[in-house]
């Protein structure tokens, strides 16, 4: 038996009762089409299921609509809810993404921005790691355009997405020091990434102005690693001179940390107050509920989506620019006054 005949342009305009040419503009934009028409042009399209050939497209007009998109670790809700938000802002353009995750690894970042050039994706949205700021830098140099969704790298005149993470871990400090902690330990992210650095400044900053001075026993650097929070939380709080608050730099990282406090039995807040950078569905059905850092995660994807395809329509260079959302500290339950 024969396969199904695939259809082609010829098919949809003959079904459509338009010209080739007037197909070809609907599928890509190219040229006003009254609604009607498209209206007609769309129908016989899913009547015929027809496909149109995007790879040919894109050897035409040198775009793909297709968007690569590479994060850090799509298993972390902030990155998930932030891909999400990118997705669909793409889909309302008629662009398509491709979702790469690196799993925090430098050499596998590499291939994939290597893999989605030589696809010629239209743009990328990229959380990079700082070990591949110079291959970043030439592909903005060769003309893709490029931005840059939490985190930053210094000197690379790229757009740039993301939160005050020095500040929204300043006020979750301070909120520990308003509740009368002095030994305040921290979880932090990997330090040579800019929202790692940030936060931790952050952190380093609050104490400073309220005269509590920097007890390197109390920090702990676990590279936004749920098991490797687990750790290096447990390693801190059986020291001999354990802190009696906790700021986690990130949310996969709190997961880790609350794991390690319950088979210790430390109970929070009596034994140990925290509060953690990131909110998500499970911190506020936490018992107690969990004092958090919110960002707002879906303005920021949607964001860089749009100054993304801003950049890619427009052609040409251009003044970039970074765009700082301002967190928010939601104090719930998991911070006891002393």
């Amino acid at each position: 038996m024969k396969g199904a005949k695939i259809a082609t342009m010829v098919d949809v305009a003959s079904r459509a009762g338009v010209s080739t040419s007037t197909v070809s503009h609907v599928i890509n934009q190219t040229r006003y089409v009254s609604e009607e028409v498209t209206s007609r042009v769309h129908e016989a399209m899913e009547e015929l299921n027809y496909q149109p050939n995007v790879v040919a497209r894109s050897l035409r007009t040198r775009e793909s609509r297709i968007i690569g998109v590479v994060v850090s670790d799509v298993t972390n809700p902030f990155f998930t809810a932030s891909v999400r938000a990118i997705e669909d802002e793409a889909i309302t353009h008629k662009y398509n993404i491709i979702l790469c995750d690196t799993d925090e690894k430098p050499r596998r970042e590499a291939e994939y921005l290597n893999i989605l050039f030589n696809r010629r994706v239209d743009g990328l949205i990229v959380s990079p790691s700082l070990e591949n700021a110079d291959l970043i830098a030439s592909m903005v140099e060769s003309g893709t355009p490029i931005v840059l969704l939490d985190r930053e790298i210094p000197g690379l005149d790229v757009d740039v997405v993301g939160c005050d993470n020095e500040g929204g871990a300043y006020e979750a400090v301070t909120h520990l020091i308003d509740c009368g902690h002095r030994r305040i330990g921290i979880i932090a992210g990997r330090l040579e990434v800019s929202t790692g650095a940030e936060r931790m400044a952050g952190y380093e900053r609050a104490l400073r102005e309220h005269d509590i001075p920097i007890d390197e026993a109390l920090t702990r650097s676990a590279n936004f690693s749920r098991s490797l929070a687990y750790q290096k939380t447990t390693d801190l709080l059986k020291s001999s001179d354990p802190p009696s608050a906790l700021f986690v730099c990130n949310n996969t990282m709190t997961l880790g940390a609350l794991a390690a406090m319950s088979e210790l039995g430390l109970k929070v807040p009596d034994d140990v107050s925290v509060v953690g950078f990131d909110d998500t569905e499970w911190a506020a059905l936490m018992d107690p509920p969990l004092t958090v850092v919110s960002q707002p995660v879906k303005e920021l994807g949607t964001k860089a989506t749009e100054i993304l395809i801003r950049r890619i329509r427009a052609g040409s260079v251009k003044k970039t620019h970074k765009l700082t959302f301002a967190p928010e500290l939601i104090v719930r339950a998991s911070c006891r006054n002393i």
